[in-house]
């Protein structure tokens, strides 16, 4: 349908915003994907190839629709830091960091959420992410977590909801939607700073 049949390809963005019949993602790998509510498919992030042929992490955001591919948003270049803004302040200048690995929902309304992973935060450190993003109408918001990697979770009490609750900066989580509309997040790992693995089983809920 589409793309090379030749490996490591670069992206061809062509006009942010723009589709056009010779825009193609670069090749990569751990990005996400989801359908909306009228039937375009949507792709963020991953690890993999920017415009310039860098093998990079990635925040670039695209839709294909009707046979094209539509540069939406994030950076033609790779391991770009994230610009947050302002929490629970949509703009047009937010956007998440360079990442991969993270775990996704989508709402009621065809709002697209975003969690985690490996990347780079607000300072340009890659480490391992907490923050929680959405997307509407074209902007992203940063709604929860911090702007830093490598963060601690804050449990709280079990079964208790509380502002101060977030999980902990993690990769390879599990992602789920109720019949309510509510996000469900499990397990997980992070690397210390020594190199171990730790593998997380906690269960986590949250209602947008």
């Amino acid at each position: 349908m589409g793309g090379s049949n030749i490996a490591n390809q670069p992206g061809t963005y062509g006009t942010q915003g723009t589709p056009a019949p010779s825009n193609v993602p670069g090749a990569r790998l751990f990005h996400v994907s989801w359908t909306d509510a009228a039937g375009n498919f949507w792709l963020f992030g991953g690890l993999g190839y920017d415009s310039v042929g860098n093998n990079s992490y990635l925040n670039d955001l695209w839709k294909y629709s009707a046979g094209e591919w539509t540069w939406v948003s994030g950076a033609n270049l790779g391991n770009q830091t994230g610009t947050y803004g302002t929490l629970g302040t949509a703009a047009p200048s937010n956007v998440p960091g360079a990442r991969n690995l993270v775990v996704i929902w989508t709402d009621a309304a065809g709002n697209f959420w975003l969690f985690g992973g490996e990347g780079y935060d607000s300072t340009g450190t890659d480490g391992f992410l907490n923050d929680l993003w959405k997307y509407s109408a074209g902007e992203w918001t940063w709604m929860r977590g911090s702007n830093i990697g490598n963060q601690t979770g804050t449990y709280g009490t079990q079964g208790r909801p509380a502002p101060g609750n977030v999980p902990a900066g993690r990769v390879e989580a599990l992602g789920w939607t109720d019949a309510a509309g509510n996000f469900w997040l499990f397990g997980g790992s992070f690397a210390s700073s020594s190199g171990t693995s730790e593998f997380f089983n906690d269960l986590w809920k949250y209602e947008p």
